[in-house]
């Protein structure tokens, strides 16, 4: 019984380790997340997209693990990410020697951070996000950084989409 039991435990364990949907770091070709542009939030989306922008503008660079930044946005968005943030953010400051597992963790950052300040605009604006168009947006912003590319600050779609925001959060 104990060695049927081991058997089935051992099976199930490396079933589970070779899911590469959702192993970072494995698949660098394969979009993290790819919306259609109809699922696409307007306003979750273009403050996404102008926040990263303005934080990652001359930090990303084309050897930048953009999709291992990103599935930790992801990961942190899905409510994958069970450690403390004040924890991953000393680990960063002590220095990781690879560069996929620090923009992993360096996303998870990120996205808590970017959560926590739509807290601050209203206590009720997280609610009103939509998870996975964040997440297109900041994949999209951080992918036009690595090609520098990015919209206009006066591209109509990130304008609107950001007062969109505004008149949600703000209740105006």
């Amino acid at each position: 019984m104990l060695k049927k039991f081991s058997l089935c435990a051992i099976a199930l364990l490396l079933s589970a380790c070779s899911l590469s949907s959702y192993i970072p770091f494995v698949n660098k070709e394969k979009a993290v997340i790819e919306l259609d542009k109809t699922a696409i939030d307007q306003k979750s989306y273009a403050v996404a997209y102008e926040t990263t922008v303005q934080s990652y503008t001359d930090r990303v660079g084309q050897d930048y693990d953009v999709n291992s930044f990103t599935s930790g946005v992801n990961d942190w968005y899905l409510g994958r990410i069970l450690v403390p943030v004040e924890q991953i953010k000393q680990n960063l400051n002590q220095g990781m020697n690879d560069n996929s597992v620090y923009a992993y963790y360096s996303g998870v950052i990120f996205a808590a951070d970017l959560q926590a300040n739509f807290s601050r605009l209203s206590a009720t604006c997280w609610d009103n996000i939509d998870r996975p168009s964040m997440t297109q947006g900041i994949y999209d912003a951080m992918r036009d950084l690595q090609k520098n590319q990015v919209r206009s600050e006066n591209d109509e779609f990130l304008t609107q989409g950001s007062e969109q925001l505004l008149q949600t959060c703000q209740g105006k």
